[in-house]
């Protein structure tokens, strides 16, 4: 019963908005990358600026959080260069099946996911994690797609984020113990609460335009299974590992069954690292996380 509700309160409604943006894309000429701009610029850093100054997490939380993001993305590293080298990957689909399971949709499709199942202070536990994620991938993404040379651009990169400018302030706001007016907080609201119906349709017609070649399919299927299912096992035993307990456990170990990021799409364009065995890799995990995202809300609610 419990996952029959989950199925059709939390992510059915997470899909329709999708498939709204999926079909857009497949009978409109849309401008992703103005999406995307108005996402990453405008959209996403409001609502996790807001997101912090209303339900403000303690310290111990975030610190957990950051910690918790940074060992899990070593330790899914190690493993899946021991399986790509033991199975005998291609370099480029090696990197790019590596990227493919370190690296979450933490943001477009995690913010949804988390705002409907858990609300409140689950929101703002996933904006420390898109913060981690992000400075993750322009560090450590970049460093296995274009190796070390490219390290300096990431670092570059990771100063212009603009999530990075707005968790800052927020937190010095915070520690300030500043009120803001009305004036501010009034569109503040209005444009947080249109983030997550933007961040789907966008990423619904990113899927849209994209298609989908099932190029290289066992390097495929086990990255898949990287991604959705040794994801979460990993997730399991960390947070068992470092005992978190209730809504952090929770918001945290339903993060880790998240679909692979569209940005390894970008990367595998960008550094040569196999694309479309990267865009198969999203296409196939965020319609196949209906079914592990579900199983992963309800069991934690069981486990933790």
């Amino acid at each position: 019963m419990l996952l029959l509700y989950i199925a059709f309160n939390v992510v059915l409604p997470i899909f329709i908005v999708m498939a709204l943006g999926y079909a857009l894309a497949k009978f409109f000429p849309i401008d992703l990358n103005t999406l995307s701009k108005l996402n990453f610029y405008v959209f996403i850093p409001v609502f996790m600026f807001y997101s912090l100054l209303i339900f403000k997490p303690g310290n111990r939380e975030m610190a957990l959080t950051v910690l918790f993001n940074l060992i899990l993305a070593a330790v899914t590293f190690l493993v899946m260069i021991g399986v790509t080298r033991a199975l005998k990957f291609p370099p480029g689909l090696a990197a790019s099946s590596t990227l493919g399971v370190m690296i979450f949709n933490s943001a477009n499709y995690g913010i949804p996911i988390v705002q409907l199942a858990f609300q409140g202070e689950g929101v703002a536990i996933q904006v420390i994690t898109i913060t981690t994620m992000n400075i993750l991938t322009y560090t450590v993404g970049i460093f296995i797609a274009g190796g070390w040379a490219e390290w300096r651009k990431g670092l570059i990169t990771i100063l212009k984020l603009p999530i990075l400018y707005a968790l800052l302030l927020a937190l010095a706001i915070r520690g300030l113990s500043l009120n803001l007016p009305d004036a501010f907080l009034t569109p503040l609201k209005w444009t947080s609460d249109g983030m997550l119906p933007i961040a789907l349709l966008t990423l619904g017609a990113q899927l849209g335009q994209g298609g989908i070649t099932l190029k290289s399919p066992k390097q495929l299927w086990i990255t898949v299974a990287g991604r959705l299912l040794i994801g979460p096992i990993l997730a399991f035993l960390l947070i068992s590992a470092m005992d978190i307990h209730g809504l952090l456990a929770r918001v945290l170990f339903v993060s880790s069954a998240f679909p692979t990021a569209v940005i390894t799409v970008i990367f595998g364009i960008e550094y040569d690292k196999e694309p479309t065995f990267a865009a198969d890799v999203v296409f196939i995990t965020t319609l196949l996380s209906a079914i592990t995202v579900t199983g992963a809300l309800s069991l934690s609610t069981i486990l933790f």
